[in-house]
């Protein structure tokens, strides 16, 4: 459980949050401007806010891991805000 307007503990990833990771893979690739083979989510928080936001750490296929903050609004548009790379032993904070 989350406080309201808090995050929830981090959760392993499901298919979801896999399907929602691959439908953003275009925009991730344009914020990094770098091209990924894979964006395979394994944890994610959300929050809900007016939409939702979700942090995923996802496995690029390399010895790396990007976070990412994406947005999905009231009417399902879902937005990359951020993405910060080089977090493969980083904790899932907000950011």
């Amino acid at each position: 459980m989350s406080k309201i307007g808090g995050y929830t503990e981090a959760r392993k990833a499901d298919e979801k949050i896999r399907e929602l990771c691959n439908q953003v893979k275009d925009q991730v690739e344009t914020k990094t401007g770098k091209e990924y083979k894979q964006l395979t989510a394994i944890l994610y928080r959300t929050q809900v806010v007016a939409g939702k936001n979700f942090l995923i750490k996802v496995d690029v296929g390399d010895p790396n891991c990007l976070h990412l903050l994406l947005y999905r609004d009231l009417s399902d548009r879902v937005e990359v805000m951020k993405v910060e790379e080089h977090k493969k032993d980083d904790p899932l904070v907000p950011f």
